[in-house]
């Protein structure tokens, strides 16, 4: 599981990460039952869902901001549909419609060599 990671670099990724999950949330007048949470953690996979908590993996900090937003709408859109379906990628695509150059870029950097993609 992931596990938890504390420095001042790592707070402001937090509450960055916290801005852009706020921002789509509103952005898309969503309603979350329950108190949804976001939290960078060490782990293996670039993010995860788990209950009402997207973990975000701490070497995403260096990700641009429209990364940091489809990885956080790809986590959303879990919370509805749990598997990569047709449904799935037209709900990421409702919640942040620049998805696709997001993605791609994120794909291009695993193809690069970046593991936590």
């Amino acid at each position: 599981m992931a596990e938890k990671v504390i420095d001042e670099k790592v707070e402001e990724f937090q509450r960055r990460l916290e801005r852009i999950l706020k921002e789509l949330i509103e952005g898309n007048s969503m309603e979350i039952y329950g108190n949804l949470t976001i939290e960078v953690a060490n782990m293996d996979t670039v993010a995860l869902l788990r209950g009402n908590k997207i973990y975000i993996n701490v070497k995403a900090r260096r990700y641009p901001k429209f990364i940091l937003k489809y990885i956080i709408a790809h986590e959303l859109a879990h919370l509805l549909i749990k598997r990569h379906t047709k449904k799935f990628w037209e709900l990421v695509k409702r919640i942040y419609p620049e998805y696709e150059k997001a993605r791609s870029e994120l794909f291009n950097r695993a193809i690069k060599g970046d593991k936590h993609t």
